[in-house]
């Protein structure tokens, strides 16, 4: 299995939050023992921003032996293991079917567990910020763009400095 495949976005959908807190609730009876934190993250846990309709899950563990746990107990609900996907110190896992999840399960608090947090924190708080990147990934892939890792990298270069303007303004906020 390839962690490539055909992508497309959706206007922004009030059940995106209610797909992750029913996700949530099976992942928490599943693999809560093992976790420190679960959080909906991505562009489908910001209201109002254009996205894949994909529920994107961080999973937060204290210690990476907790994986050798949750990655069967994930498997076993239907999700497909994909390793680290091209993203060390990231474990990927994604579940497909009448609606669509991916599990990145990480440090918690490490750096990729913070950037996604301050960069979904700070789309919330900046709706001018998040129609921007809506707007980035719309033409995208009004460009003819269709594959996951295609799209990928050709927002990444807005994203890191989304992430550069999310660091400025959460050291604002954490000073007040």
């Amino acid at each position: 299995m390839t962690i490539d495949e055909d992508i497309h976005l959706e206007p922004y959908d009030k059940h995106w939050a209610d797909r992750f807190s029913n996700e949530h609730q099976t992942l928490i009876r599943e693999i809560g023992p093992y976790t420190s934190a679960i959080e909906h993250f991505g562009s489908t846990s910001v209201p109002g921003m254009t996205a894949k309709p994909i529920i994107d899950i961080l999973v937060g563990v204290e210690n990476v032996l907790h994986t050798n746990e949750i990655i069967p107990k994930l498997t076993a609900m239907g999700y497909d293991d994909l390793g680290e996907a091209g993203i060390p110190g990231r474990l990927y896992l994604r579940k497909r079917g009448r609606h669509a999840y991916n599990v990145h399960i990480v440090l918690y608090r490490g750096d990729i567990w913070n950037h996604n947090i301050i960069i979904r924190e700070y789309l919330r708080a900046h709706a001018v910020e998040a129609e921007r990147y809506s707007e980035i990934k719309r033409r995208i892939v009004s460009q003819g763009t269709r594959t996951l890792l295609r799209y990928s990298d050709e927002k990444n270069a807005f994203v890191e400095q989304l992430l550069a303007r999310a660091k400025v303004w959460m050291n604002g906020v954490q000073s007040e």
